[in-house]
């Protein structure tokens, strides 16, 4: 399995951090508790993505059962997950009303904290981070060779006001351990969560792909078939 340490970091961040404030507030039973209880919600979400992360090597859709999947209860899940990084940065996540999916639950989570925490690091402004979804058919898509054509698709889009990349590389962001960025000791990261997406994506019969440029940001547009979709708004 492939280590993608920077999907890790969070949840021990949070640890880290609590138990510093637990000990500093060792003395008040109810400030304490409440830090506790963070931890405990960290280590749990921690020892999750361990297993996700050993068991990269094994995903497959046939090895994963397809269940309905909120995609609201996944972001609500994802700002928890990220709640530190989010006060650090002031980011803003928008997205309205989301549908819900037949897909591979601790998957798609992945997929979008994935998504999400590129979206917060890459960034030198305040990140703004919006998520859209809406339905599309393949015959009105242009550019996505593997789309296939008269198949309906949920469209899901993720678009950030990050530093960005030049297009050139939109094929390379997502080869495993890759990183276009060399600055490691401001932004760090192994260069695989990308590659992960999608792999989850290809799991789902869909297809991802990416828009970008220096200085102005990052589209991502994910494609899932319609055959896995529960309702959607």
């Amino acid at each position: 399995a492939y280590v993608a340490s920077h999907d890790l970091q969070e949840p021990l961040r949070k640890i880290q951090t609590f138990s510093e404030l637990g000990e500093r507030n060792i003395n008040n039973e109810e400030v304490l508790r409440k830090y506790l209880g963070k931890i405990n919600s960290s280590a749990q979400r921690m020892t999750e993505l361990i297993k996700a992360v050993l068991n990269y090597s094994r995903l497959s859709k046939a090895d994963n059962e397809f269940l309905e999947v909120d995609l609201n209860s996944v972001l609500h899940s994802i700002r928890v997950d990220l709640e530190l990084l989010i006060q650090e940065k002031n980011a803003v996540i928008n997205y309205g009303t989301l549908p819900s999916i037949y897909g591979i639950p601790l998957q798609l989570h992945q997929l979008f904290f994935n998504l999400i925490t590129n979206s917060l690091k890459f960034n030198e402004n305040i990140p703004v981070v919006d998520i859209t979804t809406r339905v599309v058919n393949g015959n009105d898509v242009e550019g996505e060779d593997m789309i296939v054509k008269g198949r309906e698709y949920l469209l899901i889009t993720l678009s950030d006001n990050g530093i960005g990349f030049d297009q050139k590389f939109a094929e390379k962001v997502f080869s495993i351990f890759q990183r276009l960025h060399s600055d490691r000791t401001t932004i760090q990261g192994t260069g695989i969560g990308l590659a992960i997406c999608k792999k989850i994506v290809e799991n789902h019969q869909g297809v991802i792909s990416v828009r970008s440029e220096l200085k102005k940001g990052t589209k991502f547009s994910i494609y899932l078939p319609l055959l896995h979709l529960r309702s959607a708004s």
